[in-house]
């Protein structure tokens, strides 16, 4: 996650991924494990993921993106 920001006051997250930069939203997909974005805020990006282990069975998990700091920023 590289930034945040409202549009008509629903929040989204800027995402890159190598050399694209992409908008997602509450209810996008992303990524390989057929996550959907749960939850924005100015910090992180909530995803909850299907996932199918080696029997073919398939569960639930929640993973989070969070917003990177600049390259060379003091804190």
């Amino acid at each position: 996650m590289i930034g945040y920001m409202n549009v008509n006051k629903r929040p989204m997250a800027v995402i890159q991924v190598e050399d694209k930069v992409k908008q997602v939203k509450v209810g996008d997909y992303m990524g390989l494990d057929f996550g959907m974005v749960t939850q924005v805020s100015d910090t992180e990006v909530q995803l909850r993921e299907l996932i199918q282990d080696s029997a073919g069975d398939w569960s639930e998990r929640k993973s989070s993106l969070y917003l990177q700091s600049k390259e060379g920023s003091k804190k």
